[in-house]
């Protein structure tokens, strides 16, 4: 008699947590997405350049860009060249489960070589909000450790949020914030160390 209800109880307890865990996927929609990063192959650039359309248009609201008379954000295409000529630049797209989410670009920093630093990163509005971004810039320090810079524009708060917390998921409170000048704009410079 004990046994029976000692296993409606288990039953209970693992329907009620079957429950939870489906409300919170579907609140949260941190269900079992699988995150992962792909390098950007030479001949897949012309995603990655379709892509960038998108970014350019996310950016717009805090660069005052406007479309261009075909409807496009332009952009110098010739910026990625770099990523298929120097070691020391990563092209990375986003993936949730099978499909493209997104990309990161990673570089050594120019001024200072030691620093790896996030170019640009890009994820879909589709995936905004359901711990992509989070989980696929674990990834990136997964990959590579050392010295970290994340470079955000003043203006762009709800990046500076993305950013401070993700960097807290890795390595807590031990990051700076500073603001300084990047080419001609105001910027908040994140920095932390990722050990190997």
């Amino acid at each position: 008699m004990v046994s029976v209800k000692f296993e409606h109880q288990a039953r209970a307890l693992e329907l009620w947590y079957f429950v939870v865990t489906r409300k919170l996927q579907a609140l949260t929609g941190r269900g079992n997405m699988d995150v992962s990063l792909v390098t950007i192959d030479k001949d897949d650039r012309n995603v990655l350049e379709n892509l960038f359309h998108y970014y350019i248009y996310e950016m717009s609201d805090f660069l005052a860009l406007s479309p261009n008379q075909d409807g496009h954000f332009g952009y110098n295409k010739s910026q990625f060249d770099i990523y298929w000529k120097s070691e020391c630049h990563l092209p990375y797209f986003i993936y949730v489960d099978q499909e493209l989410a997104g990309f990161v670009l990673i570089r050594k920093y120019p001024s200072d070589p030691s620093i790896n630093d996030i170019e640009q990163f890009f994820v879909l509005r589709k995936f905004n909000g359901k711990g992509v971004g989070k989980r696929a810039f674990k990834l990136v320090t997964q990959l590579i450790s050392g010295n970290w810079q994340i470079r955000v524009l003043i203006e762009n708060s709800r990046a500076l949020h993305f950013w401070e917390s993700s960097v807290s998921n890795i390595v807590g409170q031990n990051y700076t914030q500073s603001k300084g000048i990047d080419i001609d704009l105001l910027m908040f410079f994140i920095q932390f160390e990722v050990a190997s």
